[in-house]
């Protein structure tokens, strides 16, 4: 999981908004034959990078399946000035989380132990194990330090909380938690980005990534930690982000400092 950063908010959206200030998600969804929906998904899969908000998958993989989750509720009306459901900023562009099935209609792994992202955070929901309203439970993309907060386990494609990365960020929003490490933990965990599933998907990148480094032994290539990073991070976010910058380590951040990272 990384930072994200908003771009202005779609015109669609304003104009819709400004004519119809109390309307409901659905409402927008189906204004204008969706097209509006359809631009405004767009630009926020643009603004994370092609990256899904939590997991990292990349929408080219399978785009159709993309949508737009609230991360404040959006059916909250306690507040009359404020619709949550058409905020911006309340918006992210998220994958199916483990909800898509095979050709043969048969589940690629069992659930509800395999869903992730939002999926796995309306399943706790659901359960009664967590709060409708949940901010400050986990991170929000948007909000995050984009600094590296987590790790990879090379033995079985795990995410883990990079402690001394959180320890410096004194000036970071902990939400409910008493510190920086306890929020990235649990954003694990609410999120389900440990899941079977998505551990297997970040092992085909280590896989990927050591032949590309016994390649370049075998090339004699020095040079071929700086040059993935320039490779990876130099346009468009490759999927699973988080997991090669991770694996590139100094390579990576060296970079990211230079092109003036920000998420």
């Amino acid at each position: 999981m990384k930072k994200t950063r908003k771009s202005n908010q779609p015109d669609v959206l304003t104009m819709f908004s400004e004519i119809n200030p109390s309307a409901s998600w659905d409402d927008f969804r189906h204004a204008n034959q969706g097209h509006d929906y359809k631009q405004t998904r767009l630009t926020a899969i643009q603004d994370q990078g092609g990256l899904c908000a939590y997991c990292e998958v990349h929408y080219s993989d399978k785009p159709e399946t993309f949508s737009i989750e609230h991360f404040h509720p959006k059916s909250d009306k306690s507040d009359p000035a404020k619709n949550w459901a058409l905020d911006w900023d309340n918006m992210h562009a998220v994958c199916r989380g483990g909800r898509d099935k095979n050709n043969d209609g048969q589940q690629s792994y069992p659930t509800p132990e395999n869903l992730s992202c939002d999926a796995y955070k309306d399943h706790l929901v659901t359960k009664g194990r967590l709060i409708e309203d949940c901010e400050g439970f986990l991170f929000n993309p948007l909000h995050m330090p984009a600094a590296n907060l987590f790790k990879f386990d090379r033995s079985n494609g795990r995410l883990i909380v990079n402690e001394d990365a959180c320890a410096k960020r004194d000036n970071a929003n902990y939400g409910a938690y008493a510190d920086l490490i306890q929020l990235a933990s649990q954003t694990l965990c609410i999120l389900n980005l440990n899941c079977q599933r998505l551990c297997d998907m970040r092992l085909e990148v280590l896989k990927n990534y050591n032949q590309l480094i016994k390649k370049a032994r075998e090339q004699n290539n020095r040079a071929i930690h700086q040059q993935l990073a320039q490779r990876w991070f130099s346009t468009a976010w490759p999927k699973y982000f988080t997991t090669r910058r991770a694996l590139l380590g100094k390579s990576a951040e060296q970079y990211l400092e230079d092109i003036q990272y920000k998420g």
